[in-house]
């Protein structure tokens, strides 16, 4: 059994599974870090500059915290 686990776990999977991932394939629409932070980092960093831009900056982040926290309770 040791032996048939390693030569599936060393088949090369073309790129799509992460060093580390506990998938042998990666299940569609699966949402990863890099994904994740692509999406993320923009987005925040365009709606900073424009709170900032306003002076909206704590507002701006009460806002935020406050999205956080929502986004938390409905995932728990």
């Amino acid at each position: 059994m040791f032996k048939e686990l390693t030569i599936i776990l060393n088949e090369p999977m073309d790129g799509v599974r992460m060093p580390g991932s506990p998938y042998i394939e990666t299940p569609q629409g699966l949402l990863t870090w890099p994904k994740l932070l692509r999406l993320f980092i923009p987005t925040f960093s365009v709606l900073l500059a424009v709170a900032i831009w306003k002076n909206l900056v704590v507002e701006f982040v009460i806002f935020s915290i406050i999205i956080a926290f929502i986004i938390a309770y409905y995932r728990k």
